[in-house]
């Protein structure tokens, strides 16, 4: 048993800081139905472009097993399972990138309160990754939001990964 005078002094101390922000590497958790998802967006457009907009969004939306997430100086690296990562400044400022099939897009990333906003442009749409961690269970959450002039409505989703 601790001497009471102790207790008010180890009150006092500071607890060692939890990791704040998505930095970090992060394993999946669970994942939605991102095929139904898709179909389901898609639904309401016609016979000729459901099928274009199903494979593009196919394309584009995968759920991904790892990601790591890093402060380099003046910016920020995210890098997608086993892929080259994305290095973009941590400012929103845009920089171009080009995909592994030669497809070039604008990304940015930006801090929004504790998480971290990443935004890919493409000719046809748009994608945004909002990062959120839960401080109590340290659990990251990726909501993703696709949307286009040629979508019905945007197409929205959440991955865990812990």
């Amino acid at each position: 048993m601790l001497p009471r005078f102790l207790i008010p002094a180890l009150l006092a101390l500071p607890l060692a800081a939890q990791p704040s922000g998505p930095f970090g590497s992060w394993t999946l958790v669970s994942a939605p139905d991102l095929p139904g998802i898709i179909e389901a967006a898609t639904a309401p457009m016609n016979f000729i472009t459901r099928p274009i907009a199903r494979s593009r969004l196919k394309q584009t939306n995968s759920v991904y097993r790892t990601i790591r997430i890093e402060r380099e100086s003046g910016g920020i690296a995210i890098q997608y399972d086993q892929r080259q990562p994305q290095r973009m400044p941590a400012d929103g400022q845009t920089v171009q990138w080009t995909r592994e099939d030669g497809q070039t897009f604008l990304i940015s990333t930006r801090v929004d309160g504790d998480d971290l906003v990443q935004t890919y442009q493409a000719e046809d749409g748009r994608r945004t990754n909002r990062f959120h961690v839960d401080p109590a269970s340290r659990i990251l959450t990726l909501k993703v939001t696709v949307t286009s002039p040629r979508l019905p409505g945007p197409l929205d989703y959440a991955i865990t990964y812990r």
